[in-house]
């Protein structure tokens, strides 16, 4: 697992020496123990499980970061067989805790620059892209996930997004540029940011079928509308986790959620049951299984 920091970009001054600052520090701590060695330090665990059991105490706390708190701390107690489901839980977390700590202003600016233009640059990349079909897989390139895809798929993929990349900056680059530095890390920039975006294209009614392999996002500031991939998750019973995980952590949403089998892609996707449809029928056993982790 590659470990990246996940700290607010910029917290508010009221905010700065708080005991959620702190378990930020902390709950990235754990990730980065558990993406070097596997497992938590078990010299510090009773320090930081104190230190979380204070944390719930306090007022003022949005409800959903101390579910995710709650989850993370469960997770930790639990055997090794279960770190796995602690890394997603600790992202959760961090993830809410840095929103709370954040300003709202420098966020809004940060997300409206998060790609520094290059989806405007390399739209007509992204458009071929999101047409291209690997006959050898039978699928297209914007059904595929890094995340979830053998290592085979994925790196016939990434040769796809090499060679479309490498044509399209040849044909808008200069006569005397092409053998710059410059032409070089244009066709990375582009191979990296097609290679990590192709779940994300233009809107189109047809694709956001009833409860498919997509969902829509608004530009805030251009109004427009485009496509992102759901979650991809290999089974029926990692989706049904990930549905109690967000039950947990958003106890106000009344809309039940359900699993439901893609017809692009062939994973397993999530969403709110007046999207979902399930194209494939799941064993009794594990409804009866689900149903009994949701209750509980």
């Amino acid at each position: 697992m590659c470990y990246r920091a996940i700290l607010p970009t910029t917290a508010k001054n009221i905010k700065k020496n708080s005991m959620l600052l702190d378990l930020t520090y902390t709950f990235n701590r754990w990730l980065k123990m558990l993406g070097t060695y596997g497992r938590l330090d078990a010299t510090t665990l009773p320090d930081d499980l104190s230190k979380i059991a204070r944390f719930l105490e306090l007022r003022g706390i949005r409800d959903d970061i101390k579910e995710a708190a709650k989850l993370c701390r469960d997770y930790a107690l639990s055997d090794t067989n279960r770190f796995k489901h602690l890394t997603r839980s600790l992202s959760r977390a961090l993830s809410l805790m840095c929103e709370a700590q954040e300003d709202t202003e420098v966020r809004k600016i940060r997300k409206a620059h998060a790609d520094q233009g290059m989806r405007e640059k390399y739209r007509p990349l992204s458009r071929r892209l999101a047409k291209e079909k690997i006959r050898k897989i039978g699928k297209a390139v914007i059904f595929t996930d890094p995340h979830t895809d053998s290592a085979e798929t994925t790196k016939l993929v990434r040769r796809i997004v090499e060679k479309r990349a490498a044509q399209e900056v040849h044909k808008n680059a200069g006569k005397h540029s092409r053998k710059s530095n410059l032409y070089r890390h244009d066709i990375q920039r582009a191979v990296s940011f097609n290679l990590y975006n192709t779940r994300y294209v233009e809107y189109d009614a047809e694709l956001r079928a009833h409860g498919t392999h997509w969902r829509v996002l608004t530009n805030f500031r251009k109004g427009e509308k485009m496509l992102v991939a759901k979650n991809s998750y290999n089974t029926y019973d990692e989706a049904v986790e990930a549905c109690v995980r967000i039950k947990t952590a958003r106890p106000d949403d009344q809309s039940p959620m359900s699993a439901y089998r893609c017809d692009h892609c062939g994973k397993w996707h999530i969403g709110h049951a007046r999207f979902s449809v399930k194209s494939t029928e799941v064993p009794s056993d594990e409804k009866k299984e689900t149903d009994k982790k949701i209750a509980g």
